[in-house]
């Protein structure tokens, strides 16, 4: 036993004292190992790992779905894009924010998008922003009767989903 002195003020005190080897409680000297759990140790470790999770794992969602078939066409400027009406064009099909329409009525379905935009909004003026999401074998007659159809319903500002070269 520690007597009176600096080493008696200077012992661990807590669970470690029990184990200690300069005073074991009890008569055996026997080894054992005490695994104190650090709590604050395993909250840092765990607020780490969840601003990492937010920080990659962002809450806006995917803006685009790319089907396993398409390839988009590489550019060497690029700007990252909003979320704006989406017009995909997919196997010859056509697509106004995931509803399938044909070439007659996709001036009719974004004249529809405007006008619940301009519900929404009723102070703000119209941006006329969309993106078209297309492959890059897309035959230039068919992109320009979306890009005509996109321009009558007052569509002016028209982007395009590309990948970056």
């Amino acid at each position: 036993m520690i007597s009176d002195g600096i080493l008696k003020t200077s012992v661990l005190t807590g669970t470690l004292e029990g184990h200690s080897i300069i005073s074991p409680r009890g008569a055996k000297l026997k080894r054992t190992i005490a695994a104190d759990l650090l709590l604050t140790a395993l909250i840092d470790a765990f607020s780490i790992l969840v601003i990492f999770l937010l920080m990659n794992f962002s809450s806006t969602g995917e803006i685009l779905m790319i089907g396993k078939n398409m390839e988009l066409p590489k550019a060497a400027q690029t700007d990252v894009l909003e979320r704006n009406p989406v017009i995909k064009i997919d196997d010859n099909k056509l697509y106004v924010e995931d509803t399938e329409v044909t070439a007659n009525t996709i001036t009719a379905e974004l004249l529809e998008l405007r006008k619940k935009y301009q519900e929404i909004h009723p102070n703000e003026v119209f941006p006329g922003i969309a993106t078209i999401q297309a492959d890059r074998r897309v035959k230039y007659e068919f992109l320009n009767q979306v890009i005509l159809a996109m321009n009558q319903a007052g569509y002016s500002d028209i982007k395009f989903a590309v990948v970056v070269k």
